[in-house]
């Protein structure tokens, strides 16, 4: 079906998944000139970060039962378009009602195009070998979100907030071209016609099919989660480097960034385990160490005054076992649904960014000016990951379910 290899494949699928956090984070540094230029407060304009991330929760929704019906290739075709066209319009507003508009229409279709990533994987792959391309997926996944505030800053450097949605439209318009050129159909011609015979709340009836398998539910717990963890960094980090410890704002991408050396570091040696382990069994390890993690991270900043260097350490591992911990999740759980790939990674997809949306909300109610408000709450994000890993996927060191026995099982 396809003649692409994982190594070819894997970095394409990435630069698609890197829509949504250069969507989300690029514009953050113009944040502040926009809410000028459009007579604004800063939290109104910045409220299009939640906006998008339901927004976008919504398009997977909706573009994951469709991609199952009508093939991945259209479905990523029309949220691009949708997304390019929204993002050059947002370079004409002049009211911040406009800017919410154009945000929800972009995130929508963003949620259209990105949510056919993971089916593709699916859709060519399963156990181990998908662990590795999902690994592979991730280090985009989880780099793009740091490095784009860095990005967004230095085409503030070259011009005003509008070449920052210039920026998005023409990548939306380059991954056009990818999904045209470079990537495989993965719906084969029988699979559309049946899927074509169904009518479009049967194939909605697949989100029921796969909420109620309760091992699969734990994954998506665990992931949206842990995932959690790196939107409230993001959140909270101007606060962390800029507040708490005085860093420069011309100094802080580089800091919010170094934790990218982290997700580097353990998404390789991820796929060095996947020679030798289960992606079940590399999960729990990392999320158990992840928890670990937090404690100390917690200890350190109640017992002692907080120096910069060793927190950024700690966050070292603590966001960097990212790499490890995502990719293994949903291989798992894709394992589940081979037949409804599409349904099933918009669910996925949404635990990851609707959980964070969620959190990063919740994290902004709960901040009192303090370190250890927010150490706390990365450690019982943790902790709730790992106990929704153990207690409802049921994931163990010993003898984890292999993936041909995962996919018939069902709660």
């Amino acid at each position: 079906m396809h003649a692409l290899s994982a190594r070819q494949l894997a970095p394409r699928l990435g630069a698609l998944v890197a829509l949504t956090p250069f969507a989300v984070d690029t514009y953050l540094p113009a944040i502040p000139e926009i809410a000028t230029a459009l007579e604004a407060t800063v939290n109104e304009v910045s409220l299009t970060v939640p906006l998008f991330l339901i927004s976008f929760a919504l398009g997977q929704l909706i573009g994951g039962p469709l991609s199952d019906r009508f093939g991945r290739k259209p479905i990523a075709f029309i949220g691009l378009l949708v997304f390019s066209v929204t993002s050059a319009l947002m370079m004409f507003s002049v009211q911040i009602e406009q800017l919410y508009v154009m945000r929800v229409l972009q995130a929508v279709g963003g949620g259209f195009a990105t949510v056919v990533s993971a089916a593709i994987v699916r859709d060519l792959y399963s156990g181990r070998e998908s662990a590795r391309v999902f690994s592979m997926i991730a280090m985009v996944m989880l780099i793009a979100p740091l490095a784009a505030p860095g990005v967004g800053a230095l085409i503030l450097n070259l011009g005003d907030w509008h070449k920052v949605f210039l920026f998005l439209a023409l990548y939306a318009g380059l991954l056009f071209v990818v999904v045209k050129w470079a990537l495989p159909e993965t719906v084969g011609p029988e699979a559309r016609q049946k899927a074509r015979g169904e009518s479009v709340w049967q194939l909605l009836a697949n989100y029921k099919t796969v909420l109620s398998n309760t091992r699969a539910l734990g994954f998506l717990l665990a992931q949206g989660f842990a995932s959690s963890i790196l939107f409230v960094y993001i959140t909270e980090s101007p606060f962390i480097y800029m507040d708490f410890f005085g860093v420069s704002s011309a100094s802080f991408p580089f800091y919010f960034g170094l934790v990218v050396l982290g997700v580097m570091f353990f998404n390789r040696v991820n796929i060095g385990l996947l020679k030798h382990y289960e992606p079940q069994q590399i999960v729990l390890g990392a999320l158990i160490g992840q928890v670990v993690m937090t404690v100390l991270f917690v200890s350190y900043v109640e017992l002692f005054e907080p120096n910069v260097y060793l927190v950024l350490l700690i966050q070292f591992f603590i966001l960097g076992l990212l790499g490890a911990i995502t990719p293994n999740v949903q291989a798992s759980y894709m394992d589940f649904f081979p037949h409804i790939s599409g349904t099933a990674n918009a669910l996925v997809g949404t635990s990851i960014f609707a959980f964070g949306g969620v959190m990063g909300l919740v994290m902004g109610a709960l901040h009192d000016g303090s370190l250890s408000r927010v150490v706390v709450f990365i450690f019982m994000l943790s902790s709730i990951s790992l106990l929704s890993l153990w207690w409802v996927a049921k994931v163990r060191f010993v003898n984890p379910a292999a993936p041909s026995d995962v996919g018939a099982q069902a709660d």
